[in-house]
């Protein structure tokens, strides 16, 4: 039996998404509203470890963090990020639990999911949760959702190429 945990991390607000075999099983968020971030890290830590042990989680897939051109404040948002992808990567070696991250564009792409500006995506992502799946959650959400989906469509497709991508 297959337990993914897919995360769309973030300083403040996170989403998650828990499948089992392949299949959607339970979707939430984690907010954390800590003005010191050292708090909000401490505790985004704790509570991936609450759904790790919830749901016995093998595998978690996140996202890729990445610096983006001509966005104001980026290189602060880029650390923070950093911090924070670092403490997922950090409890998932710990708990010896594979994991995988994934950059933002490589999941829309395998889904699908266009649009030129990122509230167009955003919208779009969103649009295919609620037609893959019937439910309309929160954007945060719905990424990780698609990031969940984006690795079980990506490891569906290794397994019947006879491929193995984990080298």
């Amino acid at each position: 039996m297959s337990r993914l945990l897919a995360l769309d991390q973030a300083s403040r607000v996170s989403g998650w998404a828990f499948f089992q075999d392949g299949e959607l099983k339970e979707f939430g968020k984690i907010s954390v509203s800590d003005n010191d971030l050292g708090e909000r890290l401490y505790k985004i830590r704790t509570e991936v470890q609450k759904l790790i042990d919830k749901f016995q989680i093998d595998e978690i897939v996140f996202e890729d963090i990445q610096l983006q051109k001509n966005v104001g404040n980026n290189v602060k948002t880029f650390k923070t990020l950093a911090e924070v992808f670092g403490v997922i990567y950090e409890l998932a070696t710990e708990l010896n639990i594979k994991n995988s991250a994934v950059l933002a564009g490589t999941w829309k792409s395998v889904l699908h999911i266009k649009g030129q500006q990122r509230a167009e995506q955003k919208r779009n992502a969103q649009l295919y949760v609620n037609n893959t799946y019937g439910i309309n959650p929160t954007q945060d959400e719905c990424d990780a959702i698609c990031i969940g989906a984006y690795a079980i469509k990506s490891k569906n497709l290794n397994q019947s190429s006879g491929f193995d991508w984990s080298d």
